[in-house]
């Protein structure tokens, strides 16, 4: 249910992240706080620099980065992603669907998962994740049921 290792090539590089709609996009911190939305309440896809990645019970399972997308609603915010579907996933050809995470401040490690520190905003939601937005859109994985 991870990556595979082969990911960890791409840190310090951008990588594509598509958000989907799922059971809606949240605000945990602040619930009362609007999400802002884009297209249906999702927002629209960015790039993300990967800054380090996370392990859970000794199997790669996702990244933290920074968002780098000019005009972007979460421009220059950090994002947690962490796979949520069975298989050894990549960003080329086995895309992972995602639980994804975004939040003002650093995600801090605690125990074993990085995690956002209260205060700060955190939007809670899914997505694709692939080395660009083409990989994404050719992966056929957009609009159909994950399994």
């Amino acid at each position: 249910m991870g990556l595979d290792e082969s990911c960890k090539s791409y840190l310090g590089t951008l990588i594509a992240v598509r958000p989907v709609y799922g059971w809606g996009w949240i605000h945990l911190d602040a619930p009362k706080i609007p999400v802002p939305d884009q297209i249906d309440g999702v927002p629209y896809p960015f790039h993300c620099r990967i800054q380090d990645f996370l392990y859970f019970e000794n199997e790669l399972r996702g990244a933290v980065g920074n968002i780098e997308e000019v005009g972007h609603i979460y421009d220059s915010l950090w994002l947690v992603f962490y796979t949520r579907v069975n298989g050894t996933h990549n960003f080329t050809d086995n895309l992972p669907y995602c639980n994804l995470q975004i939040g003002s401040t650093k995600p801090e490690l605690a125990r074993e998962w990085h995690e956002f520190t209260s205060g700060s905003p955190i939007v809670n939601g899914y997505c694709f994740v692939g080395e660009s937005l083409k990989h994404i859109a050719d992966s056929g994985k957009i609009g159909r049921q994950i399994t």
